[in-house]
């Protein structure tokens, strides 16, 4: 039965910790206004996207991908911090935990993951359906957007899977 427990565990919290920049620093310059970053920032965009034929990141981004990239940043982004600390959580006991995988953070997972995995439906499609790469450059780019497809679709599945996702076991009636 896969939980959040151990290697799977560590997996979430490095996808979730490296989330952050990357949200904060490279694809919010797809929401944000390109003057609210620095300089050596905005060439750090451009350069991937001219180098890696990343025709989303060029700028000006189309409005339909800029709305996507504003669902991440509105609300993504404050579920990786919830998701880290609810992470760290599962190291202590039980009864010190603030979050439980059977509750609220369990559907937030379920919402995180089919809404991200949502989102990456057009990006993919249009990735594999630009003429303007070959494929390898297409291979390129999908390993670059597909661990944001697997690890959330990997989430829903952990959370619809299990009564908790943190592998916890609910008390019996004779312990309580």
């Amino acid at each position: 039965m896969l939980t959040l427990q151990g290697n799977i565990r560590i997996a979430f919290l490095i996808f979730f910790a490296s989330h952050i920049p990357i949200t904060l620093l490279v694809d919010g310059q797809a929401f944000f206004r390109r003057s609210f970053y620095p300089k050596v920032l905005r060439d750090v965009v451009d350069w991937y996207a001219v180098t890696f034929k990343d025709s989303l990141m060029e700028h000006p981004v189309e409005p339909w991908f800029s709305s996507l990239v504003s669902i991440e940043v509105i609300f993504q982004l404050p579920f990786f911090f919830l998701a880290i600390y609810a992470l760290l959580q599962q190291s202590k006991h039980p009864k010190n935990r603030s979050i439980c995988g059977d509750g609220a953070f369990k559907s937030l997972c379920i919402i995180y993951g089919s809404s991200t995995a949502t989102t990456l439906v057009p990006i993919l499609q249009c990735i594999l359906t630009d003429e303007q790469t070959n494929m390898s450059e297409k291979g390129i780019l999908l390993g670059f957007y597909l661990p944001y497809l697997i690890f959330p679709l990997w989430l829903v599945i952990i959370a619809v899977s299990n009564e908790d996702i943190f592998g916890g076991v609910k008390a019996s009636k004779k312990e309580q």
